[in-house]
C-alpha cells in the first residue's frame, strides 16, 4: 500500500502546469513599451556623454561595448550597412580603450566620436524595431561570443 501511494505521489509532482508561460511568450513577442525603451536607451546615452566629456569610468565603456556588440549581432540579420556601422564603432571603441590604457583619460578621437554615436543611434532604432525575444537572443549570442573572445568586452 505504501509503495503504490508513493508512486502516485511522485507522478503528481513530475509534471505541473505552468500557467505563466503564455504571458512570458507574449512578452517576448510584443514590442518594448515606452518605459522599457527609456530604461534601455538612457544608460547608454549617459555612458556615451560621460566618456565624451572625459568624466567616464570603465563601466561606462563596458555599457557602450555591450550595446555595440548587441547591435552588431542583431544587425547581422538586418542589413550589411548596419553591420558595417557596428563594426566601425567597435573598432573606434577599441581605439578609445587603447587611448585610455596609454593616457589614463577617457575620450574619443574625432572619427570615433562620430562612429560610436552613429552606432548608438542604430542601437536605439534596432531596439525600437525588435521584439524583446530578438534582443535577448542577440545578447545571448554576444555572451557566447564573449566566452570565445570574439567580441569587445
Amino acid at each position: 500500500m505504501k509503495t503504490k501511494h508513493r508512486q502516485a505521489s511522485h507522478q503528481k509532482h513530475r509534471w505541473q502546469k505552468d500557467y505563466s508561460v503564455f504571458g512570458r511568450i507574449i512578452g517576448l513577442l510584443e514590442p518594448f513599451s515606452p518605459d522599457e525603451l527609456m530604461r534601455l536607451e538612457l544608460p547608454i546615452r549617459m555612458s556615451f556623454e560621460a566618456l565624451k566629456n572625459g568624466k567616464g569610468c570603465e563601466s561606462d565603456f563596458h555599457d557602450i561595448a555591450a550595446a555595440i556588440n548587441c547591435t552588431l549581432v542583431r544587425s547581422e540579420e538586418v542589413d550589411p550597412m548596419c553591420e558595417y556601422t557596428a563594426i566601425s564603432a567597435r573598432d573606434a571603441l577599441m581605439r578609445t580603450w587603447h587611448r585610455w590604457e596609454k593616457t589614463g583619460k577617457w575620450g574619443f578621437d574625432g572619427p570615433a566620436l562620430q562612429e560610436v554615436e552613429a552606432c548608438i543611434d542604430l542601437h536605439e532604432q534596432l531596439i525600437r524595431l525588435s521584439t524583446p525575444g530578438q534582443m535577448v537572443k542577440a545578447m545571448r549570442e554576444v555572451i557566447r561570443r564573449g566566452h570565445k573572445n570574439e567580441v569587445v568586452q
